[in-house]
């Protein structure tokens, strides 16, 4: 057992949040990636369908993150805070978030779509502009999750509950998305909090992203970051 693993056995230092903090930091990562690679002058097309192809992947997820939250963990919450109406503005203002970033991504796919097919310098800069505005926006919407949101789910839901939600969760996801999954959120991730999340799971998936889906993630990841928008 490596000294992480060791440490991550008294619980995480963010303790249940620990894997949503995880999502967070990595879509806070990631869009500051593409923006310093986006940055870069005299990009060839293969590199700018790379960068786009990260783009459809934090995309993806950051949609099935704000989807999860809106159809399975509010309706669990909600019927806790009948009479709260503090706390249930609170999960009504997530919700709202969640519409004004979708138009805002849109945007973004669009205009990746056509800086991968004609990647000039001017449009990488304005795309990366965009980016910058995007992440600021989520960059907001987040910090208030984490601040505000965070402990109206703690005193909302046992536990138990949180547990059988994040199985729940996982179950949805599967093996597919797994491998896809936990090596993203781990990319620079604190090693007692990664060891952490993935206690969780099965045998199987710890042994498989171990061996498996890390390395592979990181043969891909290092091809992609490699010299532009750094790894952090």
């Amino acid at each position: 057992m490596t000294e992480a693993e060791e440490q991550s056995q008294a619980g995480p230092p963010r303790g249940r949040f620990t894997i949503v903090y995880l999502i967070h930091e990595a879509f806070r990562r990631d869009l500051a990636r593409l923006s310093g690679a986006l940055r870069v002058p005299r990009m060839s097309p293969p590199r700018a369908r790379a960068l786009q192809a990260r783009w459809e992947y934090v995309d993806q997820q950051l949609h099935h993150h704000h989807s999860v939250e809106d159809d399975s963990l509010w309706p669990l919450v909600r019927p806790k805070l009948q009479g709260r109406n503090e706390q249930l503005a609170v999960l009504d203002e997530m919700e709202a978030d969640h519409r004004k970033l979708l138009p805002e991504g849109r945007a973004v796919s669009d205009e990746f779509e056509s800086f991968a097919a004609r990647p000039e310098d001017a449009a990488g800069t304005a795309l990366a502009d965009h980016l910058d505005a995007l992440t600021a926006l989520l960059g907001e919407h987040l910090d208030s999750e984490e601040s505000r949101c965070f402990p109206v789910i703690d005193e909302a839901l046992t536990p138990e509950e949180f547990e059988a939600f994040g199985k729940a969760t996982a179950k949805a996801v599967g093996m597919r998305g797994s491998a896809g999954f936990f090596p993203w959120i781990f990319d620079s991730s604190d090693p007692v909090e990664r060891a952490a999340v993935l206690s969780m799971p099965p045998p199987p998936v710890r042994l498989l992203c171990r061996y498996v889906w890390e390395p592979r993630y990181e043969r891909r990841v290092a091809t992609v970051w490699a010299n532009h928008g750094g790894r952090t």
